[in-house]
C-alpha cells in the first residue's frame, strides 16, 4: 500500500479544520457582539449609547465661575464658634 497520498490528505484536513474553527469562532463573535444573542444587548447597547451620547443638563460653560462667593460656613462647638463665618450676599 502506498502512503505518498497521506500527507497531503493530513495537511488538507488540517487546513479545512483550522478555516472551520476561525469561521465558527468569527461567526459566534459577530452574533454575540452585534446581536441579542444570549444575552441582553439591547439594554447594553442603549446604555454604551447613553454614556457615550452625554449630554450635561447643568451646562455650567457658559456661567462666570469668579463671580460666585464663599458658602456660608459655620463650625461649632457647645457655645464657642470655631473658625471664620463667611456670609453670602443677599439677593
Amino acid at each position: 500500500m502506498s502512503y505518498e497520498f497521506l500527507l497531503p490528505l493530513v495537511i488538507l484536513c488540517l487546513v479545512i479544520t483550522l478555516c472551520l474553527t476561525w469561521l465558527i469562532f468569527t461567526i459566534m463573535y459577530v452574533l454575540d457582539k452585534y446581536t441579542n444573542f444570549g444575552q441582553d444587548k439591547k439594554q447594553q447597547r442603549e446604555k454604551d449609547k447613553r454614556v457615550q451620547n452625554y449630554e450635561d443638563d447643568l451646562p455650567i460653560h457658559s456661567k462666570n465661575l469668579d463671580s460666585f462667593s464663599a458658602p456660608t460656613i459655620e463650625t461649632s462647638f457647645g457655645d464657642k464658634r470655631i473658625g471664620t463665618v463667611y456670609k453670602n450676599e443677599q439677593k
